[in-house]
């Protein structure tokens, strides 16, 4: 279970080593929380969507912060979806998607030869090929692109999105998903998920050296 107190003290030490935000993603986010979202808004949404978020996502939205601060460019808030729409068109794709977090995403597995189709690389598969997966005929939602029973938590950029398992037996899992229809095991959770993240700040050694990587990039 994190706490917000402790997660705030890690973000605070990620600030004082990157005071000009130029690691990769977090001028986005600034390593800044959002406020939490309030419980009874996520079990109303839940309940009206039939799916459910598994309880370490919620006590960390409802609790610690709705969005900000995380890996790639930083985390979606759910808050978003208590917003008011600004189109009939925004209206549709918001309430398709939301429809579509309580159906089984079918995942199947990748066989090596398809590796180039999905920009998968073989040293890559070859440690672990049962981390990687395609999605099943029936497990996209056409009119938006959109994998059902996936809620997209955040993005690494260039078309990599990664997102939570909503309903199944994989629900909880967290998957990155790419534009290339493939999905690639990540964590088992998401409370394992944030706080590798967490881990990388900690490891003062880790995140200079990334830090410095980035700082001759955007140098050039």
């Amino acid at each position: 279970m994190f706490r917000r107190e402790e997660v705030e003290k890690i973000l605070s030490q990620a600030r004082r080593m990157d005071p000009l935000l130029k690691m990769f993603g977090v001028a986005d986010h600034q390593y800044r929380l959002a406020s939490p979202v309030d419980l009874a808004f996520v079990r109303t949404i839940e309940e009206k969507y039939h799916f459910r978020f598994p309880e370490d996502y919620v006590q960390f939205i409802t609790e610690v912060g709705d969005g900000g601060a995380g890996p790639g460019y930083g985390l979606y808030s759910f808050g978003y979806y208590h917003t008011e729409v600004k189109s009939a068109k925004e209206a549709k794709v918001r309430e398709a998607y939301l429809c579509g977090l309580g159906r089984e995403i079918q995942l199947l597995p990748i066989e090596p030869e398809w590796l180039e189709d999905f920009c998968i690389s073989k040293k890559e598969y070859e440690k672990n090929p049962e981390k990687y997966f395609r999605g099943g005929r029936g497990s996209f939602n056409w009119d938006n692109d959109t994998p059902y029973g996936f809620f997209h938590l955040g993005t690494y950029g260039c078309g990599r999105d990664f997102g939570l398992i909503t309903a199944g037996e994989r629900c909880g899992q967290v998957f990155i998903n790419d534009a290339e229809g493939s999905f690639e095991l990540e964590s088992d959770s998401f409370q394992a998920f944030y706080q590798d993240w967490l881990d990388f700040i900690l490891d003062t050694e880790r995140f200079q050296k990334e830090l410095e990587e980035w700082r001759k990039i955007r140098n050039r």
